[in-house]
């Protein structure tokens, strides 16, 4: 990525993996065609404001781009470039496995308008173009297709795309069983929404608890377990229903929609408010799950999280992904992704050093440190990249400021 929010020069996030095999079984996906170790985590370092929220939202912002097409092509695209490059185009290139199937896509803008788009992928592991869209001075778009992908009444009607939206958006309203629709598809799937420190997770848990249908009791049975490995005194979870008309739903309350809505007649819905059951010296007690700790919380809601990872093999970014938990509850958190998760893909930021230490969810290859450059732009590193050896303590060289990442602060002294 180059050039949006912080990211000033050319960044690369690489999950490729080196030579090394510490917890090979743990963290590397091998991929066939074309050959490739794909690690399943990256963790992400560095000072306040050095820009590693940044590089999650680079995803976040393709993810949109491609699942919330613009339909006015007057509206902007509304790119937060560099501070001072505003005037210049914003670069991302992504690399992504779907379906067996390697694929490369990127993506130039500049203010208001694609000025080009290109997707290549890698059937049986060699390259071959899906599409290249380039805007020419003067001449608008240009576009160059793999003939043998596409009808010639498909392509016309992708060249109709308009400026300020991607043809991987585009293929969504047209009726497509290409590589392009199975790019498209990816970002919609795989690539899940950012998850910010200071959101919410108990809606993910508790849609996902009621929503499983004749799965409901497996689901429930899951969570359970991953509340009781985590010593948080939960013996079970109550889910109550009421039928109450539209007008009495609060904000954000997960509700069924129970009657068609009639003439002069208010639409009614099924509301659920959940509880956890606490039973201790021989007596139970319910709290609203709202009431309990911001750790219990946010632990329960990363469950709807973890279920994600290791079923729905997606790929899910967190910011700041200790915010709230104790340190061994988030060591135990990742340690079941990596264990459980054949095919899942975990990127996160933190400030907890604490885990640097902690051999058994660590690689050299998987931890990142952003830094500043004297611009204000962002430096980003992998810790394989300095002479790290197995015996180092990371936690420690981190600390110490040898491996970038650390704010440069002045006296305590007031």
């Amino acid at each position: 990525m180059q050039n949006f929010r912080s990211i000033r020069e050319k960044v690369t996030l690489d999950f490729r993996a080196t030579s090394d095999k510490h917890q090979e079984e743990y963290f590397v996906v091998d991929i066939p065609k074309p050959r490739m170790r794909i690690l399943k985590i990256a963790m992400i370092y560095g000072a306040n404001a050095s820009g590693k929220t940044s590089i999650l939202l680079a995803l976040d912002f393709l993810r949109k781009l491609v699942i919330q097409p613009q339909q006015d092509k007057n509206a902007a695209i509304g790119i937060p470039a560099f501070a001072r490059e505003n005037h210049k185009t914003s670069f991302f290139e992504l690399g992504f496995w779907y379906k067996d199937i390697v694929y490369n896509y990127q993506l130039s803008i500049l203010q208001n308008a694609i000025q080009s788009e290109e997707l290549f992928y890698y059937p049986k592991g060699k390259r071959a173009e899906v599409f290249i869209r380039k805007l020419t001075p003067g001449k608008g778009y240009e576009y160059h297709w793999n003939e043998k992908l596409f009808k010639k009444s498909t392509r016309d009607v992708l060249e109709l795309t308009i400026q300020n939206q991607t043809i991987l958006a585009r293929i969504a309203s047209i009726e497509d069983s290409s590589p392009l629709q199975d790019a498209h598809d990816w970002f919609r799937f795989k690539l899940q929404p950012i998850l910010l420190p200071n959101m919410s997770l108990l809606r993910y848990t508790n849609e996902l608890l009621i929503n499983q249908g004749t799965n409901q009791k497996a689901i429930k049975q899951f969570l359970l377990d991953l509340l009781s490995r985590a010593d948080l005194w939960i013996n079970d979870i109550d889910v109550n229903e009421e039928v109450v008309d539209a007008s009495d739903v609060p904000v954000n309350m997960p509700v069924h929609f129970l009657n068609p809505p009639k003439p002069n007649a208010k639409p009614t819905f099924i509301k659920y408010d959940f509880g956890f059951v606490h039973k201790l010296d021989n007596e139970s007690y319910t709290l609203d799950m709202k009431e309990e700790s911001m750790g219990t919380q946010r632990f329960y809601g990363l469950g709807a999280i973890l279920l994600s990872l290791i079923r729905g093999r997606v790929t899910m970014p967190i910011d700041e992904i200790e915010s709230s938990l104790h340190n061994d509850l988030l060591f135990h958190f990742i340690a079941m992704f990596l264990r459980n998760s054949r095919q899942g893909q975990l990127i996160f930021t933190s400030h907890n050093t604490a885990l640097l230490n902690e051999k058994a969810i660590t690689r050299r290859d998987c931890i990142w440190i952003t830094d500043r450059k004297s611009d204000g732009s962002t430096e980003l590193t992998p810790v394989s990249d300095y002479p790290v050896r197995k015996e180092h303590a990371i936690d420690s060289l981190y600390r110490k400021g040898l491996l970038g990442g650390k704010p440069n602060l002045g006296s305590n002294e007031l």
